[in-house]
């Protein structure tokens, strides 16, 4: 079906809400192993603060890699929660070979509340400031790979819950160099941001989606999007929505790192 039919037609549908054995050889002699070296300590972890194209603070947790060029992962957290509720994965990412992350809280969430004209409160927002994440996630990546921070990486990835999933899709549209997209939970339209349009931009890119099988407009969305894409979309059973679903079934977690490190390019020894 031609992509903007594809498109057309799921926007019609409703908003998201064995050999014989052989004698045994003689035993040869064998030089111990050397040990491998410890791996260098990581970086000294930072509160990063910076402003969205609209001049609203935004704050965020870089964790740099061993090594400047280490890939990395942008991580953008789901409605009403904030950049703790990836400590889970992030744990996993900054274990060796280590992978660079940045999670960061969305304007009117966590620390991000502070605006050109007053407070920023996510309750109040519009469709227009909802789809106004997506140039959050812009404004990050310009940040984090800026001279300031001293990184280079070689592939970036961005992973998002929910809207968070929405704003990280949007932005990825915008901008190549986001080659590995992760989506927890994808809508079709959270709060009228459209997340199907720009999906048909992304064509190249890895991707991997995460849905619980009760949530059917999440499921639809999300095999819609692996289809588009020739990615995959993993259903895990029951109805945690976003990263809860890491706690309902710990293995989404597992196949989450791996898809990361495998798209990074970063595999565990």
């Amino acid at each position: 079906m031609h992509r903007l039919a594809f498109v057309a037609l799921l926007l019609a549908c409703s908003e998201e809400r064995e050999r014989p054995a052989r004698p045994a050889p003689a035993p040869a002699t064998v030089e111990p192993a050397a040990a491998s070296p410890a791996p260098a300590a990581l970086p000294e972890a930072r509160e990063v603060r910076f402003t969205s194209g609209d001049g609203i603070t935004l704050v965020g947790d870089l964790q740099p890699a061993d090594r400047p060029d280490a890939p990395l992962v942008l991580l953008v957290h789901q409605l009403a929660s904030d950049r703790s509720e990836w400590a889970a994965l992030r744990a996993r990412l900054h274990e060796s070979p280590r992978v660079a992350t940045f999670a960061f809280d969305l304007r009117g969430h966590g620390q991000s509340t502070a605006g050109p004209s007053g407070a920023v409160d996510f309750h109040r927002f519009t469709p227009t400031e909802w789809a106004a994440t997506g140039d959050d996630v812009l404004a990050a990546l310009r940040e984090i790979t800026s001279e300031t921070h001293g990184l280079n990486p070689r592939r970036i990835a961005a992973v998002g819950s929910s809207i968070g999933a929405t704003a990280v899709i949007a932005a990825a549209a915008e901008v190549p160099r986001i080659e590995v997209v992760v989506a927890l939970s994808p809508g079709r339209a959270y709060h009228g941001f459209d997340a199907l349009t720009p999906i048909t931009s992304l064509g190249g890119r890895s991707f991997f989606a995460v849905v619980a099988r009760d949530e059917t407009e999440n499921v639809e969305t999300a095999q819609a999007m692996a289809r588009v894409l020739g990615g995959e979309a993993l259903l895990v059973e029951g109805s945690a929505h976003g990263v809860a679903l890491f706690g309902a079934d710990p293995t989404s977690l597992d196949r989450v790192e791996t898809f990361l490190r495998g798209a990074l390019e970063v595999e565990r020894p």
